[in-house]
C-alpha cells in the first residue's frame, strides 16, 4: 500500500460551497487536488441569506472581494414573528457600524467559488459524476479510475459515500419538507430586510433576492403542500416567476462524518432547516475544517485516527448546539414531534 502511486492527494466529490470550500483549502495548503462535479452548470437552489460572520471564512478563501458580483441585496438584519410580536433582529455592530448580512444568488455564488477552485490549482473535471468506490479506495468516474489519498464526501443530500459505505444517516427531526418559489414585481416591505414568519401550521420566509426579484419559503408542520399558485399575502400582485419547489429539509447526522481517510462536509454530513439560518457557513465552515485536517494527516503531522475523531468531535458539537436551539423555537409553536 504504501508504494501506491496516487494520483491525487485529495479527491472531492461535489461542487457546491462545502466542496469548493474544501478543495480551495486543500490547494492553498499546497496539496493536489481534484474535484469532481456532476452537473455542467450550477444547479438552481433557493436564494441564500449570508449572516455577516461568513466574511472572515471568504476572505481566507480568496473571495471576500468578489461577492458584489453575486449579492443581490445587503441588510442589516432579520424580521421575525415567532411565538410573540414581530421584531427586528439586528446581526450587530462594531465600531465601523452596523453589521450586514448578504443575500446571494446560490447559482452564482456557487460558480464564484468553483472558479475560484480552478485559480488556486484545482483540477476541476466536470460534467463527471462518481460511479463507485472500488475496496481499494479509488474513485470511478467516466473519467477512469483515480486514486487519492483522503476523498472528501460534499455531494449534499445524495450523500454519495455514506450510500457507498452503508453509512445511515439518522432522522433527528420529524420529516419537513419546505416548498419555495419566487415573484417578481416590488415589495417595499422586504426591500429592507427579509422577515420569518410562524404560525401554528408552520413558518413562511419571505426575502428579496435580487432587485425586484423575491424569493418566498413555506414549510408546514403536518406536511401541506400549497397550492402551485400559492404565494405569501404580502407578495399579492407580485408575477409568479414559474411554479413552487419542494426539498427534503428534514433533519439528519451521519452516523459517522469522518474516519481515516475520508470526510463528509456540509450536507452529506448533516443538515438542518432552513430556520438555522447557517446552512452554507455550515457547509463552508465543515469543508475548510476537513482541509485544514486532511493537510496535517498527509504531511505526518497529526495522526489520521485522531483528526477523524477531531472532526467528529467537531461537527456533532455544532450540531447538537444549532438542533437544542431550534427544538425550543418549534417547541414555542407546539409544533409536534420536538418534545
Amino acid at each position: 500500500m504504501a508504494a501506491r502511486q496516487f494520483d491525487a492527494d485529495i479527491a472531492v466529490v461535489g461542487g457546491g460551497p462545502a466542496g469548493s470550500a474544501a478543495a480551495i483549502a486543500c490547494a492553498q495548503r499546497g496539496l493536489r487536488v481534484v474535484l469532481f462535479e456532476r452537473d455542467t452548470f450550477a444547479r438552481e437552489r433557493p436564494g441564500e441569506t449570508l449572516h455577516p460572520g461568513i466574511e472572515p471564512l471568504l476572505a481566507q478563501l480568496g473571495v471576500a472581494d468578489r461577492l458584489a458580483d453575486v449579492v443581490g441585496a445587503r441588510h442589516a438584519g432579520i424580521f421575525i414573528e415567532w411565538g410573540g410580536p414581530r421584531r427586528f433582529e439586528p446581526f450587530g455592530a462594531d465600531a465601523g457600524g452596523a453589521w450586514t448580512g448578504f443575500q446571494v444568488w446560490r447559482q452564482d455564488f456557487d460558480a464564484l467559488l468553483l472558479e475560484r477552485a480552478r485559480e488556486t490549482g484545482v483540477a476541476v473535471r466536470r460534467p463527471v459524476p462518481v460511479t463507485g468506490l472500488s475496496a481499494g479506495g479509488a474513485l470511478r468516474s467516466a473519467d477512469g479510475i483515480l486514486y487519492a489519498r483522503i476523498v472528501i464526501d460534499a455531494t449534499g443530500r445524495a450523500r454519495w459515500l455514506g450510500r457507498a459505505l452503508g453509512i445511515a444517516s439518522t432522522p433527528r427531526s420529524p420529516r419537513l419538507v419546505a416548498r419555495y418559489g419566487y415573484a417578481r414585481g416590488h415589495c417595499p416591505a422586504r426591500d429592507a430586510a427579509p422577515a420569518l414568519v410562524a404560525d401554528r401550521h408552520g413558518w413562511t420566509w419571505t426575502a428579496m433576492v435580487r432587485p425586484d426579484t423575491y424569493q418566498w419559503t413555506r414549510l408546514a408542520f403536518n406536511g401541506h403542500r400549497p397550492k402551485p399558485d400559492w404565494m405569501p399575502d404580502e407578495f399579492a400582485g407580485l408575477t409568479p416567476l414559474g411554479p413552487s419547489r419542494g426539498a427534503d429539509v428534514t433533519w439528519r447526522l451521519a452516523e459517522t462524518v469522518a474516519r481515516p481517510g475520508w470526510f463528509m462536509v456540509g450536507d452529506a454530513a448533516a443538515m438542518l432547516d432552513p430556520t438555522s439560518s447557517r446552512g452554507v457557513l455550515r457547509a463552508i465552515a465543515s469543508g475548510i475544517m476537513a482541509a485544514h485536517l486532511a493537510a496535517a494527516v498527509i504531511r505526518g503531522a497529526a495522526p489520521a485516527d485522531r483528526t477523524a475523531a477531531a472532526y467528529r468531535n467537531w461537527l456533532s458539537g455544532w450540531f447538537d448546539t444549532d438542533a437544542a436551539r431550534l427544538s425550543q423555537f418549534y417547541r414555542d409553536l407546539h409544533a409536534p414531534g420536538f418534545a
